[in-house]
This record gives structure tokens, C-alpha cells and sequence, in this order.
């Protein structure tokens, strides 16, 4: 191999070494609840009164992606929260 070639391997791999070092995987241990629950917790969380996005209720409450989603579009179905659109 050309000193050349070599000196671009060795930075390169510096390079991953460094995002590798850097790079944050986080983890979310899903917790077992029932969709009662869930809802109730949901409206809990609403009302603080803050803005609120579905991973945000997913990852802060630790429900699954897919219930936070459903149970919050039944929320805004009953009239019991709101969507705003500028958050989008």
C-alpha cells in the first residue's frame, strides 16, 4: 500500500474511532401497560399544558410508539386535547 493510501486508512479510522466515541444510542425499556392506563397517563402529561409531540409522550411515559399514537388521535376525537398546527 502507497504511504498515501495508508494515511487515509488511519485517518479514516480515527475518524469512526471519534463518532463512534461520540455517537449516543438511547435505549427505551417499553413498559407493560394497559390502554386505560396509558390514556390516563396521557392526559396527565397534557396537562401540564406543554407542547407535546408522540415520541415525546412515547419516550417520557415509556409506552409503545403505536398506542401513544392511537390513544391520542381517541383523545382528539372526544374533544379532551388539542392539535396544534404550528407544531407540526
Amino acid at each position: 500500500m502507497s504511504t498515501q493510501v495508508e494515511s487515509r486508512v488511519a485517518a479514516l479510522e480515527e475518524r469512526v474511532t471519534r463518532l463512534e466515541e461520540h455517537s449516543e444510542e438511547k435505549v427505551i425499556v417499553l413498559r407493560e401497560v394497559t390502554a386505560e392506563e396509558a390514556k390516563a397517563e396521557i392526559v396527565e402529561l397534557f396537562a401540564t399544558g406543554e407542547t407535546l409531540y408522540y415520541s415525546d409522550i412515547s419516550e417520557r411515559l415509556r409506552i409503545d410508539f403505536d398506542m401513544v399514537v392511537d390513544i391520542c388521535r381517541e383523545l382528539q376525537q372526544e374533544g379532551s386535547i388539542g392539535v396544534d398546527d404550528h407544531a407540526a
